[in-house]
């Protein structure tokens, strides 16, 4: 089948921003008592968008966090990403030039559990914006991936504006964590793991892993 389209998850494939959002929750809720460490986030909370990620963490700590609190909670966190976003952008080598090549040949979207005001602000600031036709935010959704809701909305997104038909099976998810996986498999599109966040072993559940987006060939697409 070959691929049409690629959906790009954020931060972990595009971008190393995952430290900047645990050292921005750590602050945001260190007057709570919570803390966590780096083992625990990459293994409880990467691929969680904002909410997901404090009903988790709330979980673990027996808190449970209402809906006023979380938004001044994801207030606070994305003003201390923002203030790092603003001295960094931390594209992941070669993502620019893979976006920049691909973008010939595919359409190409975002799903992400990121904000959208975040994910704007470093498409902008690194000249990536215009290549993106789609992207579907935290906001666009009720539920976070490992739910397929985000990547079934970006589906509908790119099926809208392409002059021809796409079916989901000619569509390509890129994806660095199992709950990324888990949610492009269930909304039936084809995925591709890049080990930037997990090891091999716990993205097997892709069609195609790779150490990094360089490594891609087109042929490889029409090969999942």
């Amino acid at each position: 089948m070959t691929i049409k389209a690629l959906i790009f998850d954020f931060d972990g494939v595009l971008t190393d921003t995952e430290p900047i959002h645990m050292n921005a929750w750590l602050s945001a809720l260190e007057s709570l008592g919570i803390s966590f460490t780096e083992e625990d986030y990459k293994n409880f909370y990467i691929g969680l968008n904002d909410r997901d990620f404090l009903d988790e963490v709330g979980r673990r700590n027996s808190i449970h966090f209402d809906d006023a609190q979380k938004t001044d909670l994801i207030e606070i966190k994305a003003a201390t990403c923002m203030e790092s976003l603003k001295l960094e952008i931390p594209l992941i080598p070669g993502v620019k030039e893979f976006i920049e090549k691909s973008s010939k040949k595919y359409m190409l979207a975002i799903c992400s559990g990121a904000l959208r005001s975040e994910i704007e602000f470093i498409l902008k600031k690194s000249g990536l914006f215009n290549y993106f036709s789609v992207v579907i935010s935290s906001e666009s959704v009720k539920k976070g991936k490992p739910d397929p809701e985000g990547y079934i909305r970006a589906l509908e997104e790119v099926q809208k504006i392409s002059p021809s038909v796409i079916l989901a099976d000619e569509v390509a998810a890129i994806e660095d964590s199992p709950k990324g996986i888990e949610a492009a498999r269930k909304a039936g599109l084809k995925c591709i793991g890049v080990t930037n966040s997990y090891p091999r072993a716990e993205l097997n559940s892709a069609n195609l892993v790779v150490d990094s987006l360089a490594e891609l060939d087109f042929a490889d697409f029409d090969l999942i």
